[in-house]
């Protein structure tokens, strides 16, 4: 789960899309990959505002795309950008990093007359352990520490910081050409983040929106799914869906604290247009 509106990637939705092809469709096969390529892409979701709310919001961008698969440093690979630091067939150790769509407090209704949440991003380390592989899939379970600042291009403030431990399998062979994604995750934050959606100072407290003092700790369960699959040579649909409980969250009675299911859904594609003869590490 992300501590976000929504759960694509914000500056690209299309870079997460390319980091998903990649990882579900290539698991295992980097030797197949250029080391480089670029090309277009495009993406949307339909997401929760944010954590827990009860409106959802329409988000979506189409760019040109560049993935880089270094021996340390990559691009679309998993996030945005990432540095590789320990990399074995069980372990990887890296620092990432990742963003996420904005929210016009205008927009939703239990936040109107509060300052609107800006693009959120997100870096810090990753422990990934591998913890079965077969010939086409493998179990894996992901242990991401972030710290987490918001700007509005303008200024950058630090929210605090948030744990998502996740465990993930992904396959290439559940039918030619596609691959698929499922994962299971926990979102933990600090007190600071957790205000930042959660707080209702006393300036902003109006009917049926109490002032509200909120604390650090449990932020919800997700599970998601996705799908990769080829179109033609050169072009990559990818679909997804998730579902988030908030149900025992550490701010359940904050009175942002609207929905305890909620639901969200992505889709994009991506066409490569050029890509390094020199294959990747």
């Amino acid at each position: 789960m992300r501590p976000s509106a929504g759960f694509a990637t914000a500056l690209v939705s299309l870079a997460a899309g390319a980091a998903f092809a990649a990882d579900a469709s290539a698991q295992g096969a980097s030797e197949r990959d250029a080391l480089w390529e670029v090309g277009i892409g495009g993406g949307g979701e339909y997401a929760p505002h944010y954590p827990a709310a009860d409106e959802s919001g329409l988000n979506g961008l189409a760019l040109p795309y560049l993935i880089y698969r270094g021996d340390i440093f990559r691009l679309g690979d998993g996030s945005i950008a990432k540095g590789v630091f320990v990399e074995t067939e069980r372990v990887e150790f890296d620092v990432s990093l990742d963003a996420s769509f904005d929210a016009d407090s205008d927009d939703n209704k239990a936040r109107r007359g509060m300052p609107d949440l800006d693009f959120l991003g997100e870096i810090g380390p990753q422990l990934t352990v591998v913890l079965r592989e077969w010939p086409a899939s493998r179990l894996e379970v992901e242990l991401p520490v972030r710290a987490v600042f918001s700007t509005d291009f303008g200024d950058i403030d630090l929210r605090g910081y948030v744990f998502n431990p996740e465990l993930s399998w992904r396959s290439r062979g559940v039918w030619e050409g596609a691959g698929v994604s499922v994962e299971l995750g926990a979102s933990f934050a600090t007190e600071k983040l957790q205000a930042y959606f959660y707080e209702v100072g006393a300036g902003f407290a109006v009917p049926g929106r109490p002032a509200y003092d909120a604390d650090g700790g449990y932020m919800g369960s997700e599970l998601g799914v996705g799908v990769s699959f080829g179109v033609g040579e050169r072009a990559r649909v990818f679909v997804g869906g998730n579902a988030a409980y908030h149900g025992g969250a550490a701010n359940e009675g904050s009175p942002l604290h609207r929905d305890e299911a909620t639901f969200s859904v992505s889709a994009g594609f991506l066409w490569s247009l050029y890509e390094s003869e020199e294959r990747a590490p």
